[in-house]
């Protein structure tokens, strides 16, 4: 690995990481929310603005985790035909793979980031706690774009291969 795409790697795992860990707060307080609103209901005193909140809870914690997971290489992929397929034909297909979704994914950010200013102008916001919407539009943009930002550099910096171990093969059933 070159000297600057270990700076560029260094600097996006702490973003990433950074991102990952805001991602965690908020499912934390997810849970703590729903639970405490599911008592609140049972001794007949409900909490206002749950819904609202566990729509705006999910949002943040999908794309501040989206990027974690692809720079750690947690995907899912269909190794099928990938296995069947040499180093080289492997390597040219998921640099593809990457591009593709590195595109995508700078489309929805900077689509997304453009409707965040239409939902500012109007003035959109949630219809219980009336929160404005134009913030949790940033933040998927933000997200959106990091993740495009890390199969951008999957591109130029594919992740090590882990070898493969064997999986299943072999091992006996217990039960």
């Amino acid at each position: 690995m070159r000297p600057y795409e270990d700076i560029v790697s260094r600097i996006t795992n702490v973003v990433v990481t950074a991102a990952a860990c805001m991602a965690g707060l908020v499912l934390v307080f997810l849970m703590l929310m729903t639970t405490a609103g599911v008592v609140g209901r049972k001794f007949g005193i409900p909490i206002n603005g749950v819904f609202d909140l566990t729509h705006f809870t999910v949002l943040i914690m999908t794309f501040f985790g989206i990027a974690y997971c692809g720079f750690r290489g947690g995907h899912i992929s269909i190794e099928l035909l990938h296995q069947h397929l040499g180093p080289r034909t492997r390597n040219v297909l998921n640099r593809g793979i990457n591009l593709l979704g590195c595109v995508l994914f700078a489309v929805i950010a900077w689509q997304t980031f453009v409707q965040s200013t239409i939902v500012r102008e109007i003035n959109e916001s949630s219809q219980l706690l009336e929160i404005p919407y134009f913030p949790f539009y940033w933040m998927v943009a933000f997200g959106a774009g990091l993740f495009a930002f890390v199969m951008g550099l999957r591109v130029f910096v594919p992740e090590p291969e882990v070898p493969d171990e064997g999986g299943d093969e072999g091992e006996s059933e217990t039960r």
